[in-house]
């Protein structure tokens, strides 16, 4: 008998795949993930649309489409990794004597190249679903701009103010007309406001001496609550006020109302 005969050879990749997959702590992190995964695309596709604030605006619809499905995307990485934490939190060690030191593991190629693939995956949807929408958005900004609402949004501590050009009138809550763009000039008297209109979908900063501008979209009539999202002093939570989107007919006859008491809201 040849030496030849006596030569073990080393498995193939396919079989190290199986004997890797047939260990007891391999499946059951597999079934962790699995369940990991789906809570999160359980959250994804119909927990956030329940908990998310009502969608006004298509800004907000496209917000809450990322939430969605971003979520849904990234659920298979979170569900490995708390599968493996979970895993190693299960069969952490218990009682005085040391555990025996395991075998050291240098790196593993298959793995790390996976790993990086997934991330580097993630990460260009991202940037292109960024890229996209923001083009999109500019682009629909600058054809509506000629029959938009025109609103200039002056925030102060601790307070919100607007002023309607082609209407002359000066308020403290905002209205708005549904199926109409809205653009927001935005400045702060003070120091640094965020704006933030929460069923619009829209948040922009409001600076001294710069104007922001912001654009919305609205698509559906309801109440507004308008909120700073920048921390601005003593009474940063007190800074809100309310709005609607109404329809038409309904701005038409506020906005009646308030020229009638000479153009300032009472």
């Amino acid at each position: 008998m040849s030496d030849h005969d006596n030569e073990i050879m080393a498995p193939t990749p396919g079989a190290r795949i199986a004997t890797f997959l047939k260990r007891k702590d391999v499946s059951q992190t597999f079934w962790l993930g699995l369940f990991f995964t789906a809570v999160f695309v359980v959250l994804g596709l119909w927990a956030y649309p329940k908990w998310m604030p009502p969608v006004l605006s298509k800004q907000m619809q496209a917000n809450e489409d990322i939430m969605i499905w971003f979520t849904v995307i990234s659920a298979p990485i979170a569900g490995v990794v708390l599968a493996i934490a979970t895993k190693s939190f299960l069969n952490m060690h218990r009682g005085d004597t040391p555990p025996e030191e395991g075998v050291a593991i240098r790196t593993n190629t298959p793995v790390v190249i996976i790993w990086t693939a997934t991330s580097v995956l993630f990460c260009i949807v991202a940037i292109v679903w960024g890229l996209v929408a923001l083009n999109t958005e500019s682009i629909a900004a600058a054809t509506d701009a000629p029959k938009s609402l025109i609103v200039d949004v002056t925030g102060a501590q601790w307070a919100w103010s607007f002023y309607y050009p082609a209407q002359n009138i000066h308020t403290h809550t905002m209205n708005i007309p549904v199926d109409q763009p809205v653009t927001f000039n935005i400045i702060s008297d003070d120091v640094n406001h965020s704006f933030w209109p929460v069923q619009l979908g829209v948040k922009v900063d409001a600076n001294r001496l710069v104007t922001t501008i912001a654009h919305a979209d609205p698509t559906a009539t309801g109440p507004l609550d308008i909120k700073c999202a920048e921390l601005c002093g003593l009474y940063h939570a007190y800074m809100e006020t309310s709005g609607a989107v109404q329809t038409p007919a309904d701005f038409a006859s506020w906005v009646s109302s308030i020229q009638a008491t000479g153009g300032v809201e009472q």
